[in-house]
């Protein structure tokens, strides 16, 4: 077919449709609305994703990665329970710059006395971090900040704690005081308190990906070396979470599979790697669910839309029965006539979902200003070619569709019945 033809044909359309503005317009605004729809959530799910994902590559970088109990990905998610780990084979592995675990258990605190002399005592929580923590994986232990004068574990340390806000107040302890904790041996052993975390901190804790999210932080834990764990409780191998820094230049993958299969030969079966790719791609495959199952459902407003661009080609048929004779007496085919009216019906949607677009990417942009003042949630605008292009085809597409059965009507009316027609 010529291209001057398909610009006549189109040209025909566009006047038919203005003939009749208000039905046009409100067929329009029908498939506008489940464009809106479909566009706005796809785009704010775009958006999410990309968020997330780019929290997990500053939390990660491009050389970390964890070692966890169980498999991380599976139904039940990652085991609850500590799992056992030599971390000196894990620093002994080729590529292994540096590793940190996190080890928990409880433990019988003893307080400072108060004004009355009444002394505080419990069990607690006490945590053992490695120092590497503050040095190599500050990302991962952003919540934990730290009153004023107050400093993180360093290499050497071993009886020293770090405070939770509240249970500082409760045991009266400040910086350089002393509180004392019992061991397997049951005896208190003293420990100086060099740090305390910030109260703002503290209860800000637990969103995202930091201390707060991937280590169980509360105001009531103690923390103390990571090494100290085994003169207070018993000579262990079992960690919550371990940290592993990759050597610059190494593949990071490579370098968890060799871990996961030193750990596998020596015996330790229960241990799983986790790397940012591994944690994009779980993203990935969740958030194109939920983009689908919500599409799916704003999918019913089109298929609203498209039988109300039926309906205008079904009357638009009746009301130029007349016209379409004429056509047909001067020389026009039953495609001509066809084309005509698909090509009417195709309009109608491509300036629908034209208006989609912009308010769907409009609801989007709106839920990235909003999100944040409302939910303290950042959420990175995402604008995507692909879904603009592919939803102005599709809406071109469905509105073709749609007055596929009125155009083929009116392409089969005999000429001389339609020159009748009143």
């Amino acid at each position: 077919m010529r291209s001057g033809m398909l610009r006549d044909f189109l040209a025909l359309a566009g006047r038919s449709i203005l003939h009749r503005k208000r039905r046009s317009f409100l067929t329009v605004i029908g498939i506008s609305i489940g464009i809106t729809a479909v566009v706005g959530l796809i785009s704010i799910g775009l958006s999410l994703e990309k968020t997330v994902t780019d929290q997990v590559g500053k939390l990660f970088g491009y050389n970390t990665f964890l070692l966890v109990g169980g498999d991380p990905f599976s139904r039940h998610g990652p085991s609850e329970e500590a799992f056992q780990l030599d971390l000196g084979q894990v620093r002994g592995v080729d590529g292994v710059v540096a590793v940190a675990a996190v080890r928990q258990e409880n433990g019988f605190v003893t307080g400072l006395p108060d004004e009355t002399g009444k002394v505080l005592r419990g069990v607690l929580p006490v945590m053992g971090l490695s120092p590497e923590l503050a040095t190599d994986f500050r990302s991962f232990i952003g919540g934990l900040s730290l009153e004023k004068g107050g400093r993180f574990f360093v290499p050497g340390d071993a009886q020293q704690v770090i405070l939770g806000n509240r249970i500082a107040k409760d045991l009266h302890a400040t910086i350089g005081t002393t509180v004392l904790i019992e061991g397997a041996d049951k005896k208190d052993h003293p420990f100086e308190v060099i740090g305390i975390l910030d109260a703002a901190a503290s209860s800000e804790s637990g969103g995202g990906f930091s201390a707060g999210a991937m280590m169980p932080e509360t105001d009531d834990t103690l923390y103390v070396p990571f090494d100290m764990m085994d003169a207070l409780f018993g000579k262990s191998k079992d960690v919550l979470l371990t940290f592993v820094k990759t050597a610059e230049g190494t593949d990071v993958q490579q370098v968890a599979d060799r871990v996961e299969t030193a750990l596998e030969e020596s015996g330790y079966k229960d241990a799983s790697s986790v790397t940012s790719n591994d944690i994009s791609k779980q993203i990935g495959s969740v958030m194109g669910a939920v983009r689908g199952f919500l599409a799916g459902i704003a999918g019913i407003s089109l298929v609203v839309g498209a039988v109300g661009v039926m309906n205008t080609m079904y009357t638009s048929v009746l009301e130029r029965t007349r016209e379409i004779g004429v056509m047909k007496a001067v020389g026009a085919t039953n495609g001509h006539v066809l084309l005509i009216f698909l090509a009417e019906s195709g309009l109608l949607g491509f300036v629908g979902g034209a208006i989609g677009v912009v308010l769907g990417l409009g609801l989007s942009a709106l839920a990235g200003i909003l999100l944040p003042i409302f939910f303290k949630v950042p959420l990175a605008t995402v604008v995507s070619p692909g879904l603009i292009v592919g939803t102005l085809f599709f809406s071109f597409l469905l509105g073709a569709v749609a007055g596929l059965r009125p155009a083929r009507r009116a392409a089969k009316l005999p000429p001389v019945d339609a020159l009748r027609y009143e």
